[in-house]
């Protein structure tokens, strides 16, 4: 699996454009995971965090819901290895 985006990754990406550019984004980082699935061990977060950002769907976005389905995806892999 891939490893997670960073925010230094994000910051490098940003930093090649005007600062006075508009955009818009929405950031998720791996503390969120206390709220969204706090059963998750550290390794469980930074899979589920490669996870969604290499399944994210522009049409489904980031979203509670979609980083929950990620962290069950992790989960039951994480079940089917024992």
């Amino acid at each position: 699996m891939n490893k997670p985006v960073t925010i230094a990754d994000f910051i490098a990406h940003l930093q090649r454009f005007d600062p006075a550019v508009p955009c818009v984004g929405h950031i998720w980082i791996a503390d969120d995971f206390e709220d969204v699935a706090p059963e998750l061990a550290p390794d469980d977060v930074l899979a589920t965090l490669a996870l969604a950002d290499a399944t994210l769907d522009a049409d489904t976005s980031l979203s509670w819901y979609f980083l929950r389905h990620c962290a069950d995806t992790v989960l039951a892999r994480r079940e089917e290895d024992v």
